[in-house]
């Protein structure tokens, strides 16, 4: 069958859409477990990459927190499971050890929500693994691919306790199964020659290349056999080479238009975003929504579920105009009847766009919320959030999170969120423009 340029066009666009979650989850699996050069670089697969709290100078990921400084940890599965222990905390603070696989679905949070803070051992295996659960291990982990990446939560409950949080972080601890099981180890995999990192490729035609090198380290499920075959019309097949040359112009010219397309689509929907569940990534979650998993992983890479933690994205103001720290002061108040409702603690970060990265200021403070010291109420027992980027006033400067003199985009996160967040009867309130100012 001869491939038209429309039809071309079609299957790249959702070619694109399907398989942007698997290259860029690659993007952050090679920049932290295998270039040796990279200052991500955890030290190979199967070792941590404890850091503290996150900075403008960290761009490995779009959207990080800093409320909850990262551990970071890929392991690869081919020859065994590996086998992930959480240690025994304190009761009241939040630690999650959330995995991933290669398509950006969230697997396992072992931790405080799921588990409680008394430790556990949870066991990582291959799609296609076969084996015993050791009896002091509580579940088995697995996705859709051989290698699953980690993004480890540690509250830090105010500045000074940064010592305490590395001190837990130096006790999460992986180990092969037959490590933990005290047997020999098995033949490893063979080696892989991996495609290196070059940053932007996801916009050129290499983009197709590493995607069939990505899904050749995955397991196809049955739920994604449609857009396979749909797919494979351009080309895109797992471990298959892809070469623009092989296709006549007008195809190549319409699947170049498929992916302008779905980059345009993903980023008009990026400035749009109202709802927080397309941060909640699970193969149940998202079932065929393939645009929701892709976005997801475009604006906050390695978000949770919503029973760990639920997101509010809010991309403009009480007069549906997008935030501008170059134009407007913000602010936004929850009433006393009104905090958030959540076990642990909540928070807003700033980040500035296009990049999604935190914003450089002169109190080098990138989040606010529950946990922050100082942070003020009103006598009727409110709070307010200032966003703007001038200081406030000395008497508000507890309450203000700096803007970028530019476009911003401020996430809202509650962390063990309570009933009414789960069931969205609770509201995030509206952040309103103060029309005095600029």
């Amino acid at each position: 069958m001869t491939l038209s340029a429309a039809d071309a066009k079609a299957a790249a666009k959702e070619a694109y859409i399907f398989s942007y979650p698997a290259v860029m989850y690659y993007r952050t699996m090679y920049l932290q477990a295998i270039d040796a050069k990279s200052s991500s670089y955890s030290g190979g697969f199967g070792k941590w990459l404890h850091l503290g709290t996150s900075t403008p100078q960290d761009t490995d990921i779009v959207s990080p927190n800093n409320d909850t400084p990262y551990s970071y940890a890929w392991v690869d599965l081919r020859a065994e499971p590996w086998v992930l222990t959480m240690p025994k905390i304190d009761k009241t603070r939040f630690y999650t050890s959330q995995w991933d696989d290669l398509w950006g679905f969230v697997l396992d949070n072992a931790g405080s929500v799921e588990d409680g803070n008394d430790g556990v051992s949870v066991l990582l295996a291959s799609p296609t693994w076969k084996g015993d659960l050791p009896d002091s291990v509580k579940r088995i982990v697995r996705g859709d691919s051989e290698f699953l990446g980690s993004l480890t939560r540690t509250q830090l409950i105010d500045s000074d306790d940064l010592t305490n949080v590395e001190s837990i972080q130096k006790e999460y601890k992986l180990e092969p199964l037959s490590s933990f099981l005290g047997k020999p180890a098995p033949a490893p995999a063979p080696d892989i020659d991996w495609l290196p990192w070059k940053e932007g490729l996801e916009n050129t035609d290499d983009f197709w290349t590493y995607a069939n090198f990505v899904m050749s380290l995955t397991t196809p499920s049955p739920q994604d056999k449609p857009v396979l075959d749909k797919i494979a019309e351009i080309g895109v097949v797992a471990g298959k080479s892809w070469d623009a040359s092989s296709f006549e112009k007008d195809v190549v010219d319409g699947i170049r238009a498929g992916v302008k397309e779905a980059l345009a689509d993903l980023k008009k929907a990026s400035e749009n975003i109202s709802d927080p569940s397309l941060f909640f990534r699970s193969r149940k979650d998202t079932d065929k929504d393939y645009f929701d998993r892709a976005l997801g992983t475009l604006v906050g890479i390695f978000g949770n579920v919503k029973e760990q933690s639920v997101y509010f994205a809010t991309s403009s103001d009480d007069q549906g105009v997008l935030f501008d720290g170059s134009k407007y002061s913000y602010s936004v108040t929850f009433s006393a009847e009104a905090l958030p409702p959540v076990k642990y603690f909540w928070s807003f970060t700033m980040y500035k766009l296009p990049q999604r990265w935190l914003v450089d200021n002169p109190i080098n403070r990138y989040s606010i919320g529950s946990a922050t010291p100082g942070l003020s109420k009103a006598n009727d027992g409110s709070i307010t959030i200032y966003f703007q980027t001038k200081s406030p006033g000395k008497d508000k400067e507890s309450n203000w999170l700096p803007t970028p003199d530019g476009p911003f985009w401020p996430i809202f996160r509650t962390y063990g969120p309570g009933k009414e967040i789960l069931d969205k009867s609770w509201k995030l309130p509206t952040i309103k423009r103060d029309e005095s100012d600029k």
